[in-house]
C-alpha cells in the first residue's frame, strides 16, 4: 500500500473511531505509523486530508449501496427506493461518514455548500444505474439526483413512524418519492 493511501485509510479509521473532532494530523500519523512531516508532505492541511478521506469513504459507500440496490431492484422505482434505503443505512451506521450525515457548524462540510456540485455529483453517482432501467431519464438525472439528495439528508437526520423500519421506509418512498421523480413503478 502506498503512503498516500495509508494516510487516507488512517484518517478514515480515526474518524470512524473518534469522529471528526478526534481527527488530527498527529492522530493520523500515529495510526498510519508515519511522521507528521510525511502527512503534511502529502496533505498541506487537515482540511485537505479530511476532504480526501470523506471522498474516499463516500466512494466506498457508493459501491456498496449501488451493489445492494442492483441486487434487490427489478424496476426503476425499486432501484431508487433501494438506493435510498441502503444509503440511509450506510450514512447512519458509519461513524466515518458522520461529518457528511450530521454536519456541524465550523466543520468543512457545514461551512461549504451541501447542495453544491460535489454533493450533487455524489448523489448522481448513486443513481447512474437507474438509467439501465429507464434510459429516457438521462436528461432529468441531475434534478432527480438533487431531489434524492434532499430526501436522503432528511431521512438520515430525522426519523418518524413512516421511516423507522426499512420496510415502512420502502412503502413510504414508493408512495411519495417515486411518484414525484417520474420514475416508472
Amino acid at each position: 500500500m502506498d503512503v498516500h493511501t495509508r494516510i487516507v485509510d488512517a484518517a478514515i479509521q480515526r474518524m470512524a473511531a473518534a469522529g471528526f473532532e478526534g481527527l488530527s494530523i498527529s492522530s493520523v500519523a500515529r495510526l498510519s505509523g508515519l511522521s507528521r512531516p510525511t502527512i503534511y508532505a502529502h496533505f498541506g492541511t487537515l482540511e485537505q486530508l479530511v476532504a480526501e478521506a470523506l471522498e474516499t469513504a463516500a466512494v466506498q459507500v457508493i459501491s456498496r449501496v449501488t451493489e445492494r440496490a442492483r441486487e434487490e431492484a427489478t424496476t426503476a422505482a425499486d432501484y431508487v427506493v433501494e438506493v435510498m434505503v441502503a444509503a440511509r443505512s450506510e450514512f447512519r451506521s458509519s461513524p466515518a461518514l458522520a461529518p457528511i450525515a450530521f454536519p456541524q457548524r465550523g466543520t468543512i462540510l457545514f461551512d461549504g455548500d451541501p447542495m453544491g456540485p460535489g454533493a450533487l455529483e455524489l448523489s448522481r453517482s448513486f443513481l447512474l444505474p437507474l438509467l439501465e432501467f429507464q434510459p429516457e431519464l438521462e436528461d432529468e438525472l441531475e434534478e432527480i439526483a438533487e431531489t434524492c439528495l434532499r430526501w436522503l439528508v432528511s431521512l438520515v437526520q430525522f426519523e418518524s413512524a413512516r421511516s423507522r423500519s426499512d420496510d415502512r421506509l420502502r412503502a413510504y418512498l414508493h408512495r411519495h418519492l417515486v411518484a414525484g421523480l417520474g420514475v416508472t413503478p
